[in-house]
């Protein structure tokens, strides 16, 4: 199968990764258009893959050979890029935060509605190696029955400056790392959302966005997703923990989890609770010889997960667009991230949203 033509709108950090991941699958994507409004941006582009180069979205769209768009502008620009790209004909990969505003969100529903199988969205860290390796532990039932999660994004302590920590072009936490995050919680949770608490603050930033997210969600199968994302502070906790029924699992860092959990062969005796006073000098609650099992797993697969999150959905979308195998990423989850989003806002009203 031909590979597929794809070009990159928005040349910035994370669209010349894109750009530079996407191509690394030379069998499956050549680059063959770049855009941005800064002349120097395309022409190290241009010197560095041979593409086409626009200074602007409407040259850009009018490629005749490029057949799939990633949208990597500012966050503001997210859905109208998306639609006019749409409207061109395009296959569009959408970058994360997929709608900033309430007005982009029922947009961005319009459009999904309008240009079914035509449209997508980059949420790559689904594909991070950490959550996929948890997740492969609690589907092995090792924890027994899931009731807890808690998810950590803690950068390292700062002052952050650039235009990512102002309100008035989409920035603060909450639209940085809060769709990876969310979208991870919701994996997670396997349930609709019943219930959503959340404190957003401005401790460290220079802007006035919000630089500490804290958000509780609680499944309607009971499931508690306790997440925070920070900028803030200054000893990182473990990015997940996950709390069972017969076990618990601590991932800490990007290569190894830390497991304990009840022999999955020991069947626990039915006993039942007692009124009575226990013996003097007995301790309560320690009857049970649970046979703990202590083991380390290692985080697969090993590599620099920046990239292995892009290899991932760049891989999806081409058997996607080739092979007709449904997109992991579904666009009711993404749409999800985005209404709880708009949720947590609501709950904010000392930030001036959009």
């Amino acid at each position: 199968m031909k590979p597929i033509n794809f070009g990159v709108c928005g040349l910035g950090r994370i669209g010349l990764t894109h750009a530079r991941c996407f191509s690394q699958e030379n069998d499956k994507y050549q680059l063959v258009a770049g855009c941005d409004h800064e002349p120097q941006r395309t022409s190290k582009l241009r010197a560095d893959y041979g593409c086409r180069v626009y200074n602007t979205l409407e040259a850009f769209l009018g490629d005749p050979d490029m057949e799939l768009v990633v949208i990597a502008t500012r966050s503001l620009d997210h859905v109208d890029h998306a639609g006019q790209a749409l409207v061109a004909g395009k296959y569009v990969l959408l970058e994360k935060p997929i709608a900033v505003t309430g007005g982009d969100f029922n947009e961005l529903k319009k459009l999904d509605k309008e240009y079914p199988g035509k449209l997508f969205f980059l949420h790559n860290h689904r594909f991070d190696p950490s959550f996929q390796s948890v997740q492969r532990i609690i589907a092995s039932g090792v924890l027994g029955e899931v009731h807890t999660v808690r998810l950590r994004r803690h950068h390292s302590f700062r002052r952050r400056g650039d235009w990512q920590t102002l309100l008035s072009c989409g920035g603060g936490q909450l639209s940085c790392w809060g769709p990876h995050i969310i979208d991870q919680a919701l994996q997670f949770m396997h349930s609709p959302v019943k219930e959503i608490w959340s404190n957003l603050k401005r401790i460290s930033s220079l802007g006035d966005a919000d630089d500490h997210v804290k958000i509780m969600m609680v499944g309607e199968n009971g499931i508690v997703v306790d997440l925070e994302i920070s900028d803030a502070v200054a000893l990182p906790d473990a990015y997940c923990t996950v709390i069972g029924s017969r076990g618990i699992l601590v991932c800490a860092d990007e290569i190894n989890i830390q497991l304990k959990y009840i022999d999955p062969a020991l069947r626990l005796q039915e006993r039942r609770a007692n009124p009575e006073l226990p013996p003097i000098g007995r301790v309560q609650g320690h009857e049970d010889d649970f046979r703990w099992i202590h083991t380390n797993v290692k985080v697969e697969p090993e590599g620099n997960m920046w990239d292995l999150v892009e290899f991932e959905i760049a891989r999806h979308l081409y058997r996607t667009l080739r092979e007709n195998v449904p997109f992991p990423v579904a666009n009711a989850d993404a749409l999800e991230v985005v209404r709880i989003t708009e949720v947590v806002k609501k709950q904010n009203p000392q930030f001036q949203w959009l």
